[in-house]
C-alpha cells in the first residue's frame, strides 16, 4: 500500500486549504480615510480633464515637446524598468503556486582492477548522451529519473505572497504614471516660463528704446538750458539698468531652454525649442467629487497598493510559523545491461515540517511586518491629505491670481496716464524730472510684473491639472490590472 499514506495526507491537506488561512484586510477597508472627506472642492468648473491633460491648453509647441519627453525622458524610462522588474517578480510568485518538475540522466561505469578492486566513475548530462565506456572491462550503469515537488499552501502563505507581488506590481505601475504626470507638469511649467522670459526680453528691448528716446529728449533739454546735468545722468542710469535686466533675462531663458532639453532627453546644444506664447487660460476643469478624484491620482494609489502589499505580507509571516506540507514524486529507471526503459521504480512521499524553536525569529518577522503596515497606513493617509491640499491650494491660488492680475491691469492703465501727464508737465516746466523718471520706472516694473503674473496664473492651472490628473493613456501598457477601489467619507466608527 505505498500510495495510501501519502494520499491520505494529501486529502487532509486539501481540507485544510478549504478551511484554513490567515485573514487579510479587504481593499475597501484599507482604502478608507481616517478623517472626514469634504463633499466637494472649493471651486467647480465645467470642462473635463482629459487623460492627456496638457492638450487643454491647445498649444502646439507644448504638445510637441510633451510627446518627445514621454518618448525619450530617461527618468521615465527608469520608472518603467521598475515596472518590468515588478512584473518579473510577480511571474516568479505565480510559479511558486505550481509543482516543479525536473529530469536527470546519469551514467556510471565500474571496472575491476588487477588487484580485484572495483574502480568506478560516472558522467551525467541532461541531453541523455551516453559516453563510450572505453573497453570491455567496464560495466555501464545508466539511470533516468523524473522528479516532481509541490508545496500544499495550507495557510495561504504562497497565495498571499503572490497577492503581495500583485500589489507591488500595481504600486510600480502607479509610480510610473505619477512620474509621467510629474514630467509633463514640469515640462509645461518650464515651457511657459520660457514664454514669459521671451516676452520679457522683447519688453525690455522696447523699454530700452523708450528710455533712449527719453534720454535724447532730456539731453536736448539740457543743451538748451531746460534741464540739469543730473537729469541726463539719471536717465543714462535708467537705460543701463534695463540693459542689465535684459542680460539677466537672456541668461535665465538659456537656463530654462537647457532644462527643457533635459526633460525631452537631448543635449542642450542640440535642442531648439519651438516658438510659443503666453496663452490665455482655458476654462476651469470640473474637479469632481473628492472621494473619486483622489483615487484617480496615481500618486495616491501607489501608497495604497504598498499598504495592501504590506498587509498581505503580514499573512505570509503568520503562515510561516505554521506547519508546511510538501509532496514529492519520482519516477526512475536504472540498469546495467542496455535496456534503459525496462525497469521503472515509482516513489511518492509527503513531508510535514513544523517549526519548533527559532529563538523568536518568526515571531519577530510578524512584528516587523505589522510595523510596516502601520508605516504604510500613515503614508497612505498623509498622501490623501496632501492630495486634498494640493487641489484646494491650486484652486485658491488661481482665483486670487486672477484678482491680482485685474488689479495689475488697472495699475498699468493708471501708470500710462501718469507718465503721459507728467511728461507733458515736465516739458512745460511745471514738475521736476524725478517725478517723470519715477513714473516711467514704475510703469516699466508693472509691465514686467504683469508678464510674471500671467505666467504664474498658468502655473497654478498646471498645478490644478497635476492634482486632478489620472493615468496617461498614451504611455506603454504596464500590464497590471488596476481595479477600482471605493473611497468614501469615513464615518465615526471607521476611525481609529
Amino acid at each position: 500500500m505505498i500510495w495510501s499514506s501519502p494520499m491520505r495526507l494529501a486529502a487532509i491537506a486539501c481540507l485544510c486549504v478549504a478551511f484554513a488561512g490567515c485573514a487579510t484586510t479587504p481593499l475597501d477597508q484599507l482604502a478608507q480615510p481616517a478623517f472626514e472627506l469634504p463633499a466637494r472642492f472649493g471651486a467647480q468648473g465645467e470642462a473635463g480633464v482629459a487623460s492627456r491633460w496638457w492638450t487643454a491648453f491647445d498649444d502646439p509647441g507644448l504638445n510637441a515637446l510633451t510627446e518627445r519627453a514621454l518618448a525619450n525622458n530617461f527618468t521615465l524610462a527608469s520608472a518603467y524598468a521598475r515596472v518590468e522588474q515588478a512584473r518579473a517578480t510577480l511571474a516568479s510568485a505565480n510559479a511558486d503556486l505550481f509543482p516543479s518538475v525536473d529530469a536527470s540522466v546519469e551514467q556510471s561505469a565500474t571496472r575491476r582492477s588487477n588487484s580485484g578492486a572495483e574502480v568506478s566513475g560516472s558522467t551525467a548530462g541532461s541531453n541523455g548522451v551516453v559516453l563510450d565506456s572505453g573497453g570491455s572491462n567496464w560495466r555501464d550503469t545508466r539511470t533516468l529519473q523524473f522528479s516532481a515537488a509541490y508545496e500544499l499552501d495550507l495557510w495561504g502563505r504562497l497565495r498571499n505572497a503572490r497577492s503581495a507581488a500583485v500589489f507591488d506590481a500595481r504600486a510600480s505601475a502607479a509610480d510610473y504614471q505619477a512620474a509621467a504626470i510629474t514630467l509633463t507638469a514640469d515640462l509645461a511649467s518650464n515651457w511657459y516660463q520660457l514664454q514669459e522670459l521671451r516676452a520679457r526680453i522683447a519688453l525690455l528691448e522696447d523699454q530700452i528704446q523708450t528710455n533712449r528716446d527719453v534720454l535724447d529728449l532730456t539731453t536736448y533739454s539740457f543743451t538748451h538750458g531746460q534741464a540739469q546735468a543730473a537729469d541726463v545722468l539719471r536717465q543714462r542710469q535708467a537705460v543701463e539698468s534695463v540693459r542689465g535686466q535684459l542680460e539677466q533675462t537672456r541668461a535665465s531663458a538659456a537656463v530654462v531652454e537647457h532644462a527643457l532639453a533635459t526633460l525631452v532627453g537631448v543635449a542642450p546644444e542640440h535642442f531648439q525649442p519651438p516658438q510659443g506664447e503666453l496663452i490665455a487660460l482655458p476654462a476651469l476643469p470640473d474637479t469632481g467629487v473628492p472621494a473619486t478624484a483622489l483615487m484617480r491620482r496615481p500618486d495616491v494609489r501607489q501608497p495604497f497598493y504598498a499598504l495592501a502589499a504590506a498587509d498581505r505580507r503580514v499573512a505570509v509571516a503568520v503562515a510561516d510559523r505554521s506547519p508546511q506540507l510538501s509532496l514529492s514524486a519520482s519516477l526512475s529507471s536504472s540498469n546495467d545491461s542496455g535496456d534503459l526503459f525496462s525497469n521503472w521504480i515509482t516513489q511518492l512521499a509527503a513531508n510535514l515540517t513544523q517549526p519548533i524553536f527559532d529563538a523568536g525569529s518568526r515571531a519577530a518577522e510578524v512584528d516587523r511586518s505589522e510595523a510596516v503596515v502601520a508605516e504604510e497606513v500613515a503614508d497612505y493617509q498623509q498622501s490623501l491629505l496632501e492630495a486634498l491640499q494640493e487641489t484646494e491650494d491650486a484652486l485658491a491660488n488661481e482665483y486670487r491670481q486672477k484678482r491680482y492680475l485685474e488689479r495689475l491691469d488697472e495699475q498699468l492703465r493708471l501708470s500710462r496716464e501718469s507718465v503721459a501727464n507728467l511728461r507733458l508737465r515736465y516739458l512745460r516746466g511745471a514738475t521736476d524730472y524725478l517725478d517723470v523718471l519715477d513714473a516711467l520706472l514704475t510703469r516699466q516694473n508693472l509691465q514686467v510684473d504683469y508678464l510674471a503674473g500671467r505666467r504664474q496664473l498658468l502655473d497654478y492651472r498646471i498645478n490644478l491639472y497635476r492634482a486632478l490628473a489620472g493615468d496617461i493613456d498614451s504611455l506603454p501598457d504596464a500590464g497590471i490590472d488596476t481595479p477600482d477601489v471605493p473611497l468614501r467619507a469615513a464615518a465615526d466608527e471607521d476611525r481609529p
